[in-house]
Formats: structure tokens, C-alpha cells, sequence
């Protein structure tokens, strides 16, 4: 006899809202690599620029020569922080949106990993076909190190959970 797995209307309504959350960010992704190479390059500018004046005490008193050739040093680092924290995000996003369907934790993170690593694949190649901007598999291995980041995090969390479960009940 077989089990039909039947979720009840409320829990059903999370797990579409958990999936929009996917699909929104997809798009946020999406558009933010559809950007011309120009206009993204001064995004990361002014954001490394934000980041240096709001954190590191004394950047105001650097020459404007200084404050730019420190911007333009760090910026790369800051990009390639972008894309780990962006696909981290994917990451977590899909764990979360799978933790309804009747996976180990596991398999649920093998399965968000490779969702998430075809959705950065598929990113690079679209950035191909975007003025200025180039699709860079080196750039598919950055955004994997957000990706299995994130998925690691979720089988240490869930193993401390099992192990403090089977610690005060077992």
C-alpha cells in the first residue's frame, strides 16, 4: 500500500511563498548581471566607496588620490564578496524552499547545490550577452564557495540539532 505525503493547505502555502523567494531572487541576480559592464562597474565603486567611508576610521582624511586608488584596489575583492554572498542567499533560499519535500538533509543540500551551481552556470552565460560584461567560470567557482557554504552551514546546524535531540531524549 502506498503513503501519499499530503501537506496541509497552510504548510502548502508556505512552501509557494518559500519558492517565490527562490524565483525573486533569481531575478534580482539576473538583473543585476544584465547590467552593462559601465554601470555595474560603478555600482561596485560606490559601494566599496560606502563601505570604506562607514568602516574604517581615518578614510576621510586620505588625500582624494589615496581614497580612490584604495576604492579601485579593494573593489575587486568586494565584487567577488558580492557574488559568494549572492549565491549564498540561492543557496539557503532553495535549502529553505526544500525542506517541505521528504529529503534527508543531505539530499536536500546536494540538491540546492546543484540547483544553485546551474543557476550560476546559466548566469555566466547570460552575462555573455550583456555589453561590456564577460561569463567567467572562475566566476561560477566563486559563487560555489556561497553556495556549499550555505549548504554546509545547514548540515551543521541540523547534525547539532539531532545530536542535542538524541543527547536529552535518547
Amino acid at each position: 500500500m502506498r503513503v501519499i505525503f499530503k501537506m496541509s493547505s497552510s504548510k502548502r502555502l508556505v512552501q509557494i511563498v518559500a519558492w517565490l523567494a527562490v524565483a525573486a531572487w533569481m531575478i534580482f541576480i539576473f538583473c543585476m548581471s544584465n547590467q552593462v559592464a559601465e554601470q555595474s562597474g560603478e555600482i561596485s565603486k560606490t559601494t566599496t566607496q560606502i563601505l570604506f567611508e562607514r568602516f574604517f576610521s581615518g578614510f576621510d582624511e586620505l588625500t582624494e588620490e589615496q581614497q580612490t586608488e584604495l576604492v579601485l584596489d579593494a573593489e575587486y575583492a568586494v565584487r567577488k564578496a558580492a557574488h559568494i554572498s549572492e549565491y549564498f542567499i540561492l543557496s539557503a533560499l532553495v535549502i529553505t524552499a526544500l525542506l517541505f519535500n521528504r529529503l534527508n538533509p543531505l539530499k536536500r543540500s546536494i540538491t540546492a547545490v546543484s540547483i544553485s551551481i546551474i543557476y550560476a552556470a546559466t548566469d555566466e552565460i547570460h552575462q555573455l550577452f550583456v555589453l561590456g560584461r564577460s561569463g567567467k567560470f572562475t566566476d561560477v567557482l566563486v559563487d560555489s564557495i556561497g553556495i556549499i557554504t550555505a549548504a554546509a552551514l545547514y548540515l551543521l546546524i541540523t547534525y547539532i540539532i539531532k545530536r542535542r535531540k538524541k543527547r536529552n531524549f535518547g
